[in-house]
């Protein structure tokens, strides 16, 4: 679990949870998200990313030491993943900031929580986060309990970015994005716009379905060419955001199983998952009829993590 060090601009770095250093910080919940007012981009997790139909493109960031992660990015042009209050809006809360100012260090012997002490925070009054003992404190243990399955889901991207990576596939795209205070900043990041390779029948099935999110997410920025190299362009992230629930005016996979979960009151991961009530029966077999109708069933088996044939089987 990481923030790159260019999306945490006046925060300072993140440190190791240390009793000593830390024990006077008294924390409180931000009211808004203007510790991320001028964030680019957010890292997030595969189970994140795949519950949802991104509202923004999810990209994949360098990292530091070599290797790569997905973003969901947080700005465009004319749209914004915070409200001019700086309210989130951008769809379902990534972790990151939604557990910031804490984190995670991985090391060899496991991981240890991390703070960013300069965050805002750690301004003004507070409760402690460590005791007189040197404990952490019983909200700081909630914090630290919240973090374990987060950090196991960044384990597990890492490992489906591993697989990634070995294809040799991404490629760099540098794009121009504008705050709403004006500024205008460049960043570049990794994107795969070659669709054939969802067929390629050697991929795993969490990587197909993170290309799948990816290249959805990010269908009109692909519809300009992106070379081998590093191109500039200040108008596609907007052709990126643009609505992707039709192509030539057929509902996508994505866009049938919102419906479809608006309709019988189900989630994503109810659809999932090995439940058999009655109105998730009823949920899987509209959405298989809808999807072969659409003829996307090998796009819905993806976003649904289960086999062609056992979709083919709801019907």
């Amino acid at each position: 679990m990481s923030t790159p060090d260019n999306n945490k601009p006046n925060m300072g770095r993140a440190e190791l949870l240390s009793p000593g250093r830390h024990g006077a910080l008294r924390f409180h919940q931000a009211s808004n998200f203007a510790f991320a007012a001028e964030w680019l981009y957010v890292p997030v997790h595969l189970r994140e990313i795949s519950r949802q139909v991104p509202r923004f493109p999810v990209l994949f960031y360098p990292l530091p030491q070599g290797g790569a992660m997905p973003c969901m990015l947080l700005t465009s042009k004319d749209k914004s993943a915070l409200s001019a209050q700086l309210n989130w809006q951008g769809g379902v809360l990534p972790d990151v900031m939604r557990l910031y100012p804490f984190g995670v260090h991985r090391i060899s012997g496991g991981n240890i929580p991390t703070v960013y002490p300069d965050a805002p925070h750690f301004v003004g009054k507070g409760e402690k986060i460590i005791t007189s003992k040197g404990k952490p404190t019983q909200r700081l243990q909630r914090i630290i309990k919240q973090l374990v399955p987060v950090q196991q889901a960044f384990d597990e991207t890492r490992s489906v970015m591993k697989e990634l990576l070995a294809l040799d596939i991404l490629q760099p795209v540098t794009l121009t994005l504008s705050h709403s205070n004006g500024k205008r900043r460049r960043v570049t990041l990794l994107a795969c716009p070659d669709r054939s390779v969802l067929k390629n029948n050697t991929l795993s099935p969490r990587l197909r379905t993170l290309l799948y999110v990816h290249q959805q997410s990010c269908r009109r920025l692909f519809d300009q060419p992106v070379p081998s190299t590093s191109t500039e362009s200040e108008d596609c992230l907007v052709q990126a955001e643009t609505d992707t629930s039709a192509v030539a005016g057929t509902p996508s996979a994505q866009e049938l199983v919102r419906k479809a979960c608006e309709q019988f009151g189900v989630s994503i991961d109810d659809l999932r998952s090995r439940k058999r009530s009655d109105t998730i029966k009823r949920a899987r077999e509209a959405l298989a009829v809808d999807a072969s109708a659409c003829d996307c069933l090998s796009d819905l088996a993806i976003q649904l993590e289960r086999s062609v044939e056992t979709v083919k089987k709801w019907i």
